[in-house]
């Protein structure tokens, strides 16, 4: 593996992450927000909040989404990585001739 190879890999990862943590905090801040409206009360005894909570809750729902987001993506990049090392040390095992064993 080149080193070109393995920059544009590792920046590949890092955008893979990016865009889950987005798509999280985005679908975090529906979610907050239809908890929101479908019970104003609850929302506004859990975080203290009088005034705007709709607002409020897509605000805490998108940073929670960030957070499990960036997680869960990070984890499946590990898997990704780790599965790729091992790819490569299995090929090339099969590379070495069985008399330099």
């Amino acid at each position: 593996m080149n080193t070109e190879n393995a920059i544009r890999t590792a920046i590949g990862f890092f955008v893979i992450v990016m865009m889950g943590s987005l798509v999280a905090a985005v679908v975090g801040g529906i979610f907050g927000a239809v908890v929101a409206l479908i019970s104003p009360e609850f929302v506004g005894s859990l975080f203290g909040a009088e005034k705007h909570l709709v607002p409020y809750a897509f605000a805490v729902g998108m940073i929670w989404g960030v957070f499990i987001g960036a997680g869960a993506s990070c984890f499946a990049c590990f898997l990704a990585a780790v599965v790729k090392i091992f790819r490569f040390r299995f090929e090339r095992r099969m590379e070495i001739p069985k008399d330099k064993e």
